[in-house]
């Protein structure tokens, strides 16, 4: 199965009174939790499904004492919910032993000279699947790892960046296309860029690769905080932290607010930024997430919408006086939802490029109420020299052939007058366009394989069929 999103407009031929948009999950107002203990600003939360205990748990960081961050020490802590919205804490007191326990839901001993950043890890080993790296500033690193996010062990070893600890945060992903796990990073402590790490053994690692730092399209004096990525139906989609700094040559710590923008990558390794919008914006004044928010864990879920939990504080950058102590919030998602194509005013149209349909049908994810999508399925188009022939409807596939759909429908698969589908034109190179009136389109699926010119010369030639190449 192949998708197209809709990052950028590489797999399209054809944009007609059509625009690309950022979409924006809504904030899940009964998610708001507040730690009873702790000051969260830097809460960093990571949730995952226990199997065992058929509960949501979600993993996060807190300052001990709810004063000033510049004082006390982080502690590791855990949350627990059946619906993966509403939150309690995880009493832990019966299941380990903490020689400087503070907290009935700590989970880990106090650490005050390093931070811990947590994946879920689905590839490895269960009995390690929930692993943390640790980081000091002027020591090596390490790993722990956990069944449950609960019991922990330790894995000296694996000493994960060679200048020590970067200030944080850090995140890990497992990368399809390279077999490996993927660390995004920062250089080195203080140095707000982001950086990539692999490692396959947890034993050895790659030097620090920088991949993205802000441009001149970015407001002035912004600044990459971190980036988690997030592997998605042959993407991997990065939530970018931007800061916007205080414009003060003295001070980039204190201040400035704090927000999300999207990357996105087809290999794992290199990645583009697209529309310059918000993704998960601050929030109007005084609402949870209207001076900061670090968005840090994703999860779909079973009907397909996806959850995205996020750390966030009213107040600007750094500045946690007593009484405000961060919220820990969830956003909602519909599938599909960090990019969309839209008309612009009536109809518009959308075309991809030319690909050989493998089998079965189109699905579509689209809104429609109060218009309507069609499809229409092309040939595609043939050259003799340098001349093009432009492509032709295929009788029984045209727009006006299409049943026209209206509604919303995560998984529309379009049918044609006279009972027509798309899998009678399997073994063919074909074009699909939809034509979106007052609509939007999330992603196309189906079985294809992209077709670029040489693929599609031999393919009339010989009958050569195109072999997918994950990663392009």
């Amino acid at each position: 199965m192949t998708t197209i999103l809709f990052f950028d407009d590489q797999r399209l031929d054809v944009m007609s009174n059509v625009r690309l948009r950022v979409g924006q999950p809504e904030l899940i107002k009964e998610s708001l939790y507040q730690d009873p203990d702790v000051n969260t600003h830097f809460g960093f939360p990571v949730t995952f499904w226990n199997e065992a205990t058929s509960t949501w748990r979600m993993i996060y960081e807190g300052r001990n004492g709810r004063t000033n961050w510049g004082s006390g020490a982080n502690v590791k802590l855990i949350a627990e919910s059946d619906d993966g919205i509403n939150w309690h804490p995880m009493d832990t007191t019966e299941i380990i032993d903490l020689d400087d326990r503070r907290h009935r839901h700590q989970i880990l001993p106090i650490k005050r000279d390093g931070r811990l950043n947590t994946f879920i890890d689905d590839k490895g080993d269960p009995e390690e699947r929930v692993k943390t790296l640790v980081g000091h500033l002027n020591k090596p690193g390490y790993m722990l790892s956990s069944p449950d996010g609960v019991k922990w062990k330790q894995h000296p070893d694996a000493d994960w960046h060679p200048l020590r600890a970067p200030d944080p945060p850090s995140w890990t992903f497992w990368n399809e296309i390279r077999e490996s796990y993927v660390i995004t990073t920062r250089p080195e402590h203080g140095d707000r860029r982001i950086t990539l790490v692999e490692t396959r053994d947890w034993k050895n690692f790659t030097t620090p690769e920088l991949v993205m730092q802000t441009d001149s399209l970015d407001a002035p004096l912004t600044q990459i905080y971190g980036m988690p990525v997030f592997p998605y139906e042959g993407y991997y989609i990065g939530l970018v932290w931007l800061f916007h700094c205080v414009p003060e040559p003295s001070n980039k710590y204190l201040g400035g607010h704090l927000d999300c923008e999207l990357a996105y990558s087809v290999n794992g390794w290199h990645f583009q930024r697209g529309i310059r919008s918000p993704f998960i914006p601050n929030g109007i004044p005084g609402s949870p997430d209207s001076g900061v928010v670090y968005p840090s864990s994703m999860v779909r879920r079973d009907d397909g919408s996806i959850f995205i939990y996020a750390s966030a504080c009213t107040l600007e950058h750094g500045h946690t006086p007593e009484g405000d102590t961060g919220t820990l919030v969830t956003y909602k998602m519909r599938k599909d939802g960090f990019m969309y194509a839209e008309s612009t005013g009536g109809n518009g149209v959308i075309g991809t490029r030319t690909i050989y349909w493998n089998e079965g049908e189109l699905s579509l994810n689209v809104q429609a109420q109060g218009g309507d999508v069609r499809v229409q399925v092309t040939d595609s188009p043939s050259r003799s020299g340098i001349f093009t022939t432009p492509p032709n409807a295929i009788p029984g596939y045209s727009f006006d052939d299409c049943i026209p759909f209206s509604g919303d429908n995560i998984d529309w698969r379009p049918t044609w007058k006279d009972g027509k589908t798309l899998d009678a034109l399997s073994g063919k190179a074909i074009r699909i366009e939809i034509k979106l009136n007052s609509s939007r389109l999330y992603a196309i699926r189906g079985d294809f394989v992209y077709m670029l010119g040489q693929q599609k010369r031999l393919f009339d030639k010989d009958g050569t069929v195109p072999v997918e190449r994950p990663g392009f």
